[in-house]
């Protein structure tokens, strides 16, 4: 009967080799193999034996409420003179706040800029010693909250919030420095916003004040590149009064970190106005511009990414209104080339594409550079693939204006 039930176990093996061995003895062997092969596994399983720690994760998040209750919660917890339960509830509003409809509602009935900017002045100030982080909690929820058009306009609308922001990005904090450019960008971002940090001239002179600190410091935080950039596209006379104008051209000048990206870009910027175009001719801005192009023929060749190229590209194309700056263009006869290159070579950046080709129209008002781009570029421009409609409305315009000269010269 118990050979019978062996028979039952294992039941492919038992046919395979039925005449070899008894089923008891079948079975034994694959017990003895199955065990040793579950003692290689568990060898690979050994971890060292410690006691399992709890996460800290809710140490310092305040307990929520259900639903609406959780906002008016948290506001009132905020108001609390127990810095535990201040900062529990701050650090809980970095995340609760991400919902666009939590930041509206904070905003419009809870009146959080206001109550925050007390707090966060308290503390600037040193009315109490930062026992936690709420520094940084502050401009994280101020960061969230700039997002907003009517949160930015509560905070722009606050000069002392304003004030400390620049203070914190020009002593350099640490962890801050990043958070105070963010929301100075966010605030200018947005064009209502931007008027009424322009109302104040303050706010240009502290950007100014923090860039000429250090006129070679090697970095500067991305949100406060654009942070500049956003007023000079609106005022760049101010800016040049500000003497960013000759700050710009020395980092660009003199190939400091990042001068082909931000640098340029704001550089770019000051040229819209006549005096840019005419501290632009002064300083022989198509040679500067041209010596950075030809280092494309350097050897060994190598072609920077082409996202570099766009502001140098979009410089060359402010910098070239004004007559002098066309004729030095003569000069430099290569310059129709690197822009073509760069134009052809370009897959993902049709911003790039559509300042390449406005380029060659600028650079195509000089007889001779004209005659070069027909003889030279005018296939390659007609086969060009457009990236976007704005790209190709510029490339059709560029090729109608080019054929109609060569129907004017043949009559």
């Amino acid at each position: 009967m118990w050979e019978q039930l062996e028979r039952y176990r294992n039941h492919f093996l038992q046919r395979e080799i039925k005449d070899v061995m008894k089923p008891s003895s079948i079975n034994n062997q694959q017990r003895m193999e199955w065990a040793e092969a579950l003692e290689k596994r568990d060898l690979c399983k050994c971890f060292p034996d410690r006691d399992s720690v709890a996460s800290k994760y809710f140490d310092d998040r305040a307990k929520l409420a259900y639903g609406w209750f959780a906002l008016p919660k948290l506001m009132k917890e905020m108001d609390s003179d127990v810095r535990l339960t201040h900062w529990k509830a701050i650090v809980s509003l970095t995340e609760f706040l991400l919902n666009p409809l939590n930041a509206q509602t904070a905003i419009t009935e809870y009146d959080i800029v206001r109550k925050l900017k007390n707090a966060f002045m308290r503390l600037r100030l040193k009315h109490h010693k930062e026992e936690y982080r709420e520094g940084e909690m502050y401009l994280k929820i101020y960061n969230i909250l700039s997002r907003n058009l009517n949160g930015a306009e509560n905070i722009a609308n606050r000069k002392c919030l304003r004030v400390e922001f620049y203070k914190i990005i020009k002593a350099q904090e640490d962890l801050k420095e990043e958070l105070a450019s963010e929301i100075l960008r966010n605030l200018t971002g947005k064009t209502k916003v931007l008027s009424i940090i322009l109302e104040d001239p303050e706010n240009f002179s502290s950007l100014a004040d923090i860039f000429k600190q250090d006129p070679c410091r090697p970095h500067y935080p991305i949100h406060l590149w654009h942070h500049l950039c956003h007023l000079l596209e609106v005022a760049p006379e101010q800016g040049l009064e500000l003497g960013f104008f000759e700050l710009l051209h020395f980092r660009i000048l003199n190939r400091l970190p990042d001068f082909r990206d931000m640098a340029t870009k704001a550089f770019a910027l000051l040229l819209r106005c006549t005096e840019g175009q005419r501290r632009f001719d002064d300083v022989d801005g198509v040679k500067l511009l041209h010596d950075i192009f030809a280092t494309m023929d350097g050897k060994p060749r190598k072609l920077l990414p082409l996202q570099n190229w766009e502001y140098l590209v979009l410089a060359l194309v402010n910098g070239l209104h004004s007559k002098k700056a066309l004729w030095r263009s003569r000069e430099f006869t290569m310059l129709p080339c690197y822009v073509g290159r760069i134009m052809q070579t370009t897959e993902d950046n049709p911003r790039l594409q559509l300042h390449c080709l406005k380029a060659l129209r600028e650079l195509g008002m000089m007889p001779c550079i004209k005659r070069y781009i027909i003889g030279n570029w005018l296939g390659d421009i007609c086969r060009l693939f457009c990236l976007d409609a704005e790209a190709e409305c510029a490339r059709d315009a560029l090729v109608d204006w080019l054929r109609r000269d060569i129907a004017d010269s043949s009559s």
